[in-house]
This record gives C-alpha cells, structure tokens and sequence, in this order.
C-alpha cells in the first residue's frame, strides 16, 4: 500500500496589472510548481491581465479579485476567504501592495506562512514618483506605503531576494539573517528560443540581414536607461553609419524616447516596437535579431531581460546594478558599463561590432552562465527547499494565529 505525498497548498499574490520582470519570473517559477506532486499551486491576481492568461495556460488554479472593483478592505475579506476555502499554508507576496493586503488576510485566516519576494528595492512597485522624490500628500502616501510594508514584513517567515546583494543589504538593515534568503531568478531554456528565421524578422523591421542590429528590451520607464542607449546611438553612427537600433517593449516613456531620438537626428535608425499591438514577431524572436544586447538600467534586481537574452546567446552589456555583477563578469561572460554614461555604453558596443568572434565568444559563454545558475529547475528548486523548510523546519513549530486586534495593533 502507498502512502498519498502530503502536498503543500502554495498560494501566490501579485497584482498583474502589467507584464514586466516579476510577472515573468512568477510565470517561469509556476510551470515549475504546478508539475511538482508535492505542490497545489493556487495565484490570486488583482488584475485580470497577461499574466492570469500565461498562468491558466500553464493549468495553474487562477482567483481575480479586481482591484478596480473592490476596494482594499473587501479585497482582504475576499482573499481571507480563498484562503480558508483552498486551505492555504503558504501565502507568497511580490509587491507592496499584495505584501500589505495578503499578509493581513494571511493572519486573519489563520495561514500559518507568509513569505515575500523583493524583486528590486523594498518599494519597487510603489509609484515613483511616490518614492521620497517629491513633498506634500504624494510623499505622505509614500511613506504609509513604506510603513505599512515594513509592518507586514514582520510577519514574513522568509524574505526572499533576487540577488545575493540585496539579501545582503536587507540583513544590513535590521532584519534576521534566518528570515531573509536569496533565489535567483530563473528563465525556462525550453520556451527562450526563437519561431522566425532572422532574416525574415529583419525584413519586417526594415533592417538588412548584414546591417549592426543593437537592441535592448524592456519596460520603456526612467529606471531602464533607454536614453543613455539613445545617446550612445549618436556616438556608434558616427563610426558604425549602417548602424540600427531596436528598443522592444512598452511604456510612459514611449514619447518621450521618440522625441529624444528625433532631437537627436537618430530616429531613422531607431525602431521601437511593442509586441503587445506588433504581433509580426515574438520578444524572444526579437531579441534573436539583435547582435548585441544592451541594458543601460540605473536599478534592477535580477533582470529576466537579460537572462533571456543570455540565453539565446547574444553578448551583452549592461551596467553593475542589483544583481547584474552576480550574473555578467565583466569580459568574461559580457561586459560592464558605468551606469549613466552613455559614451562608455557605446565604447563597449563599438568594440563588441568590430570584434565579432569575441562577442560570438561573450554570447556562447553567457548562454553557459544561464544554464548552470539561472534555469527554470534551479529557481524551482530553490523554491521547494524554501516551501518545505517554512511548513516542516524548526520555524513551523512558531507559526501562530494572529487575532485582528493584534494584528491592527
């Protein structure tokens, strides 16, 4: 007779609204999960968007509780619910937002584990413009938000980060070397990989098969650095005139980067396309066109752009932020730009065009990088190690039940 694997109830909030690097990296660890025996994978999210519909495909158990229907404190009583009704054990939050509203709901129902991944910096989802950079009742909402995400951290069994570096600087800060860990993100090998030849991507983005292809991909916000790849594009034409330049993704900054480009007399050879509304060619059959791949990001954590890119062995640039330095060495398995300088950006893109044989190397060395460290069954993996140390390790034993009054207190 065999004994039935007590599987853990694993549930997953974030709020979905966008498809940016978290999105994809909660995606990659789900087809992961959702095959393990030992695992019911269950996702709440807030928006009913892309990344409910990659979920679903991949048969994950989808909840949506708009966030544009309901406000906060019915969100609370409706996610206290699903968690009773599915017997959840393990609540993992992302963002502030889902950290805040899903660790209340978590305690009130009696889920006995809280555990919450940062992406980039404490508050990366906070808006910007909310994050200490301006005065008055914007910078006033900041700081609740930030109060409110410090509190609900107290309750997390496990703070997960992206990078080694920002674990470190959580531990810096205050908070438990047992409770905060890092796992790196994961790309799934089997799904980065072009479905159109080269050439015919090319074609239909006017560039010729011979032509210098420098692209980059990304949401178009202020923390990418896209103008600085702008910038470089003036210096690179000066000496490559048959240079182009594709910048893959959406964004605010759309206009703003187009004007850029057309003040700068670059803008013929630049070429911005969103896959969302273009459905010509694929992220991934994009990136394949590029000859080299650029990051001018001023913050990240672990860049799932980058990775990808990586994997589908482009040679890479990028600058040494968050985690970058933990996955490029720098003229080893791609190259480090200081962030911010776009003349050193083009330097770097420059030597890559006139030395091909070394950026073939950089490509087939950083593919071996993301093989080794950063695939879909390392970042699942981990993961499962994490699951199972919070609901059979020695802190399951501490686990307990916070009455509301507590909690508001």
């Amino acid at each position: 007779m065999t004994t039935a694997i007590p599987r853990m109830r694993v549930c997953h909030i974030m709020s979905g609204d966008l498809w940016a690097g978290a999105e994809a990296q909660l995606a990659t660890a789900a087809s992961y999960l959702v095959e393990r025996p030992e695992v019911k994978l269950t996702v709440v999210v807030l928006n009913d968007g892309w990344l409910a519909g990659e979920l679903r495909q991949l048969g994950v158990h989808v909840a949506v509780v708009d966030e544009h229907k309901y406000n906060p404190f019915k969100i609370v009583i409706l996610l206290v619910r699903f968690f009773r009704d599915n017997g959840v054990e393990v609540v993992h939050t992302h963002r502030y937002k889902e950290n805040i509203l899903g660790t209340i709901a978590a305690k009130l129902a009696g889920v006995p584990h809280v555990i919450r991944t940062v992406h980039l910096g404490m508050y990366d989802s906070i808006p910007r413009s909310l994050n200490g950079s301006t005065l008055g009742w914007k910078r006033t909402k900041s700081q609740a938000y930030e109060a409110l995400d410090k509190f609900a951290l107290r309750f997390a069994d496990r703070i997960l980060t992206v990078s080694q570096r920002m674990a470190d600087a959580l531990k810096n800060s205050g908070f438990k070397p047992g409770v905060v860990a890092h796992v790196h993100n994961g790309v799934d090998l089997r799904k980065v990989k072009p479905t159109r030849a080269r050439e015919d991507v090319r074609r239909d983005l006017g560039i010729g098969s011979d032509e210098l292809l420098i692209g980059t991909a990304g949401r178009l916000s202020r923390v990418k650095g896209h103008v600085f790849l702008i910038r470089a594009a003036r210096l690179i034409l000066e000496q490559e005139p048959g240079a182009r330049f594709l910048f893959v993704g959406r964004g605010p900054l759309r206009d703003e980067l187009i004007a850029l480009a057309v003040a700068l007399k670059v803008d013929r050879e630049c070429v911005f396309v969103d896959p969302a509304t273009d459905r010509r060619s694929g992220v991934y059959d994009l990136m394949a066109a590029m000859d080299i791949f650029a990051l001018p990001s001023l913050d990240e954590g672990v860049p799932m752009a980058l990775l990808e890119a990586m994997a589908l062995g482009k040679p890479a640039i990028a600058t040494p932020v968050g985690g970058v330095p933990e996955i490029i060495t720098h003229r080893a398995t791609g190259a480090l730009v200081t962030a911010g300088d776009h003349r050193e950006l083009a330097e770097a893109c420059l030597e890559l065009a006139r030395d091909r044989q070394w950026a073939d190397t950089l490509g087939v060395r950083g593919r071996r990088v993301v093989e080794k460290e950063f695939s879909r069954e390392t970042n699942g993996r981990a993961l499962l190690d994490v699951y199972r140390d919070v609901t059979h390790g020695r802190r399951a034993s501490r686990a307990r039940r916070v009455g509301p009054i507590a909690l508001f207190w």
